[in-house]
């Protein structure tokens, strides 16, 4: 199965103690599946600082996703809950270790799409660096792009 979906991403960080900081994207990009693993990939933008590149959620079962970045940065992150995963994060010009650990990975996925939710702690050259997320909504484009939530200011 390979499909056209909308992808809806929030990534949060929080360092130290300070309040935590999210990012939104909303974009198209494609979901495969086969055998209970799904990956879902899209192009990132400028928006996002890595233009050029692709990246992949790769859910490989419900306790074990890999994130991989192609193009002008490369990068591979394994996220399995309570275990640690190091690697070097290439950023075109040199690369850092970095250290990911996942607490938390819930996966509700589907042929029609459904959610990935991430949270995990990134360490950086083995020093403590930040508190993340990543919630993830795919929706099928047959079903159309969903409206946002309306907030209130």
């Amino acid at each position: 199965m390979k499909r056209p979906v909308f992808i809806s991403l929030k990534g949060t960080q929080a360092y130290g103690r300070e309040e935590p900081e999210s990012i939104e994207l909303l974009t198209q990009g494609t979901m495969t599946g086969r055998n209970g693993k799904y990956a879902i990939s899209y192009e990132e933008t400028e928006l996002t600082g890595n233009a050029g590149v692709t990246t992949t959620f790769l859910i490989l079962n419900p306790s074990r996703v890999v994130l991989t970045r192609e193009g002008a940065v490369r990068s591979r992150m394994v996220f399995a809950e309570g275990i640690k995963d190091e690697s070097f994060y290439d950023l075109g010009f040199g690369s850092l270790l970095i250290g990911i650990c996942a607490q938390k990975i819930e996966v509700e996925l589907g042929e029609n799409g459904g959610r990935l939710h991430i949270d995990y702690t990134v360490e950086i050259e083995q020093s403590m660096s930040s508190r993340n997320s990543y919630e993830i909504t795919i929706t099928p484009l047959e079903e159309g792009i969903p409206c946002e939530e309306p907030t209130e200011k």
